[in-house]
């Protein structure tokens, strides 16, 4: 109800500030008045442009068919920009040699780019959730997600993390069940003061070695290891801590770099020798963020943005060979890739990849698209993979459109049209019908367009109220500031004692219509709410009834109503234009 009470006082501010005022306000009550106007407006543009896009209550999807690896190991370089992975040394050789070498002979390979705020907490999320910055985590400070939501490491059979503090416990602490586990360092050993920050992910490869020898002393674990659905992330913090310390030209992290590649060479060695090389594990290796030349992250330049992306083993594709490809920048040939396919990606779009190749839901509040031409899988896998990606942004997209449906009155809500039920019928058919026809790549095709008009659709309800209420406050500034002018007008000068009687601005009549009209416009959140609260009445007329009186009593008062009920209760114009809107609704519901 707060917003309807902002847009109530945004237009009573206005219609007052309009109709000039006949007592001026003790000085006291005036300034609290003021002050009271103020802090409203301020906390309202909170609830306009900072409320959660996040929605729940959708279904989860997932592939029907077997997915290409039992486990996924997921290193996340933090702080890791694509050109200092990626660029070749003075004398040409690579900074991680390692790496380079799986993206030559062994994987596929990229850039992510990352949204604003380049920050660790948002990257993560967007990794390993799916969805971009939520927005409303401004009154955490940043620090967390006030609003509970769906992840990769939710969905697996077993989640084993190591790392940062201030980045694992955010996703078990979302996690439904007892499966995702994280071991952390002390907070205190994150000091862009040490001498050497690599050791925090020297720290992360030795444990991750102590735990899995000691899985062969532990019954338990060792079968919870080789079971399917499992997730391994490791979150290597130093080269983020060196680059604040040090800039990421220096030494310092640099050569955290070539140790972050020779722990994932030991780590993804010993992993492959734990299950005796069965070719069911996949490794990915990116970025939550880069970092400015000058040791900085938080904003958009590309130094920031763009991170790299290195994947490869059970259901990744090798290397693609190409004799030419661009890009608007000049990468390639900077890091003597020309030859070698770049794949491109947004951040959110490694949540359904990851998802696909362990045959996991997809985050239900994922925003990202499959990049198929990661995957080296059939054609009807990548089809079928590619229709659950598109229901699943589909299912948020129908739980947000009936959301905004229910708080708003029916004969005035605008349905986005491009995804009408039929609409969305029609795609679905479609789509199944070219996969039973093994058109996978019409399939494939039809799905992309259902993800982009789902993901239109979601921005359009979550910014469906936007324009009015921003109106409300806009109307409600300009209605304060021309009261206080007229108010200071009026008591500090003498003119409007010169003024006329019959020559004033507003006349009674005039004034009075502007204070209805504007008290309409107002109060039409309220009677939203109200009718929303009527819904679950059992008899139409009963509902339509109860909504009237209720309306009465808030406009009109309740001593109006109090009286007996006459030939006068609807002989106005108030209501006339609710009995309009009641024959209206009640023509609607006939209709259907």
């Amino acid at each position: 109800m707060f917003m309807e009470t902002v847009c109530c006082l945004s237009v009573l501010s206005l219609s007052v500030g309009l109709c000039q005022p006949t007592v001026a306000m003790d000085m006291p009550i005036f300034i609290l008045a003021g002050l009271l106007v103020h802090c409203v407006f301020l906390v309202s543009i909170f609830d306009i442009y900072f409320s959660s896009p996040l929605v729940h209550g959708m279904t989860p999807q997932q592939t029907p068919l077997p997915p290409p690896a039992k486990r996924l190991v997921l290193f996340v370089a933090d702080g890791l920009r694509a050109d200092s992975l990626f660029e070749l040394n003075s004398n040409g050789t690579p900074q991680a040699p390692y790496l380079r070498g799986i993206l030559e002979n062994n994987g596929s390979w990229g850039i992510s780019h990352t949204r604003v705020p380049t920050e660790s907490r948002p990257g993560h999320v967007a990794l390993i959730a799916g969805f971009y910055e939520d927005v409303s985590a401004v009154a955490k400070g940043w620090k967390e997600n006030p609003v509970e939501f769906d992840s990769v490491f939710n969905e697996s059979k077993y989640t084993w993390s190591w790392g940062s503090p201030d980045i694992l416990p955010m996703f078990a602490k979302g996690a439904t069940g007892d499966h995702v586990y994280t071991f952390c360092y002390a907070a205190e050993s994150e000091d862009f003061g040490a001498q050497d920050a690599a050791n925090l992910d020297i720290w992360v490869f030795d444990h991750v070695k102590s735990f899995f020898n000691s899985s062969r002393s532990n019954r338990t674990l060792f079968f919870a290891l080789n079971e399917e659905k499992v997730v391994l992330f490791l979150h290597l913090l130093g080269i983020d801590t060196n680059g604040h310390a040090h800039r990421p030209n220096s030494r310092e992290y640099k050569e955290n770099i070539k140790k972050v590649d020779e722990g994932v060479k030991e780590i993804a060695s010993m992993i492959d020798s734990f299950y005796g090389n069965d070719g069911k594990t996949a490794f990915i290796l990116t970025s939550d963020h880069g970092m400015t030349d000058w040791g900085s992250h938080g904003a958009g330049h590309p130094s920031e943005t763009l991170t790299p992306l290195i994947v490869w083993g059970a259901g990744i594709n090798y290397p693609q060979k190409v004799t030419s490809q661009f890009f608007e920048d000049n990468f390639l040939k900077e890091w003597k890739l020309e030859n070698l396919k770049r794949l491109d990606v947004n951040q959110a779009d490694i949540a359904p990849l990851m998802a696909s190749i362990i045959g996991v839901p997809f985050p239900m509040n994922s925003v990202g698209t499959l990049p198929l031409e990661y995957l080296n899988n059939s054609a009807h896998f990548k089809a079928e993979s590619m229709f659950t990606n598109a229901v699943q942004i589909l299912e948020q997209f129908k739980v947000k459109r009936s959301q905004k449906k229910e708080t708003t009155l029916s004969f005035l809500f605008t349905a986005f049209k491009p995804l009408s039920d039929s609409e969305q019928i029609n795609f679905l058919k479609k789509i199944r019908l070219y996969i039973q026809q093994q058109k996978y790549n019409e399939a494939v095709s039809l799905c992309k367009t259902l993800i982009n008009l789902a993901l239109e659709g979601l921005s359009y309800y979550h910014t469906y109220d936007r324009l009015f209420l921003g109106l409300s406050i806009a109307m409600g500034f300009v209605g304060w500031t021309t009261y206080v002018i007229l108010v200071i007008i009026k008591t500090h000068t003498n003119l409007t004692k010169t003024i006329p009687t019959n020559n004033k601005v507003f006349s009674f009549f005039y004034r009075s219509t502007l204070f209805v009209g504007l008290l309409v416009f107002a109060g039409w959140p309220l009677i939203t709410q109200l009718w929303v609260q009527e819904k679950g009445n059992i008899s139409h007329n009963t509902k339509t009834y109860t909504f009237y009186i209720k309306i009465k009593v808030v406009i009109k008062g309740g001593a109006s109503l109090g009286a007996n009920m006459n030939s006068n209760w609807f002989a106005d114009p108030l209501d006339l234009l609710l009995l309009l809107g009641i024959s209206l609704e009640k023509q609607k519901q006939v209709q259907k």
